[in-house]
């Protein structure tokens, strides 16, 4: 009778603690995102009291628009901004940092300033412990099933738009005709020598990216660039405007490098756009000139600078972000997955199961060796 009594108590003793264990982790969850929505909650408070945050930004075409978007989420928060050209701005951001001008929260640029300038004089403080927003953290709203960053140790660059993107190739649509070139190939062909200009890519900017693309490319790479400037007597030019100009009155057949084609077709000149992300087998994907975040350090107001960086990376954030930023000169495609890619066009837009190539990483964010060879194959 005694034995039975035991029995059906430790029976009973190991029911409960099998209850209490399976509820164990839910009580856990419940308390984790009970202390995470606490110290949300706080930053939040501590971000309105801080009243700003300052942005610092690559100059471009709707991304103070973009940007002042936080504004209408958090109008008790004022976004600060400046916007320099590709040139200026690691040189402008480090020269305010030895003068002890710490003006700046987050620097939203192309890929090569943060990599090159910002992360070697150790400019920045991680992004990956300002991450708050669950749907920001969680890895399987974003492009692969990851965050990506450029940076080596994976957390101080992250990558939030990832277009696909080739070197820009246009023409004078009295000289060339639409089905006339269909490779990158088709540009050595002899009746195209000295009737190329093209924009410096040793100059910052998207063309030093678009010579960076190519030269990772598989069926392209070096070779390609040393034919284009050793073979076919290139004119080199440093200005969008002139070089567009030269085109659209016929001194020269092609342009590449080249950017704001669109301003140049809506003043009815005879200048189009080939289609050139459909001419290699393995297409890069990249950030672009505003695609990647930086949170900088010694940041003047820390909490905002979280706050807009979770408001940023988040379903709205991404989704106005992506919207503004489009336009019929640029294209941008966000890395969230869960958003409408209603503002890029369909066949701009990343396709499931293409074998990109993803440019922003550390070993392929590297200008040093493509500066290297177009000192070499480009003449003074």
């Amino acid at each position: 009778m005694r034995t039975s009594n035991c029995l059906r108590s430790g029976l009973f003793l190991a029911g409960l603690l099998l209850i209490l264990f399976s509820l164990l982790p839910a009580l856990y969850a419940a308390e984790q995102k009970s202390f995470r929505q606490e110290e949300w909650e706080k930053t939040v408070s501590a971000a309105k009291k801080e009243g700003r945050v300052g942005v610092f930004l690559y100059q471009r075409d709707n991304i103070e628009a973009a940007v002042k978007a936080f504004e209408k989420r958090y109008p008790e928060i004022q976004v600060d901004t400046v916007a320099t050209s590709a040139a200026d701005t690691g040189p402008r951001l480090m020269a305010e940092r030895r003068a002890d001008k710490y003006l700046w929260d987050i620097c939203i640029c192309g890929p090569t300033t943060p990599f090159s300038v910002l992360y070697p004089a150790k400019a920045l403080d991680p992004i990956k412990p300002a991450l708050m927003l669950p749907e920001v953290v969680d890895e399987s709203k974003w492009w692969g099933g990851e965050h990506h960053y450029m940076d080596p140790e994976g957390k101080q660059i992250f990558v939030f738009i990832g277009t696909v993107e080739m070197m820009n190739v246009y023409y004078n649509t009295k000289l060339v005709r639409a089905d006339e070139l269909k490779s990158f190939q088709d540009l050595f062909h002899p009746k195209w020598k000295g009737k190329i200009v093209a924009m410096d890519p040793r100059q910052p900017g998207r063309q030093r990216v678009s010579a960076r693309v190519l030269y990772h490319i598989p069926e392209l790479g070096a070779d390609f660039l040393r034919r284009l400037f050793t073979e076919m007597d290139v004119t080199l030019s440093r200005e969008d405007r002139q070089a567009l100009d030269w085109l659209a009155v016929g001194k020269f057949a092609l342009c590449v490098f080249c950017g704001r084609v669109s301003y140049a077709k809506a003043q009815g000149l005879p200048v189009d756009e080939f289609k050139t992300s459909t001419w290699v087998k393995t297409p890069a994907i990249y950030s672009g000139s505003n695609g990647t975040l930086a949170l900088l350090n010694r940041a003047p107001h820390p909490n905002a600078a979280k706050l807009f960086i979770n408001w940023l990376l988040s379903r709205e954030g991404q989704t106005a972000f992506q919207k503004t930023m489009n336009s019929p000169d640029i294209t941008m495609e966000s890395m969230r997955i869960d958003i409408s890619k209603d503002p890029v066009p369909s066949e701009d837009r990343r396709v499931e199961g293409v074998n990109y190539i993803i440019m922003d990483t550390s070993e392929r964010s590297d200008q040093a060796p493509v500066s290297k060879l177009l000192k070499e194959i480009i003449q003074k």
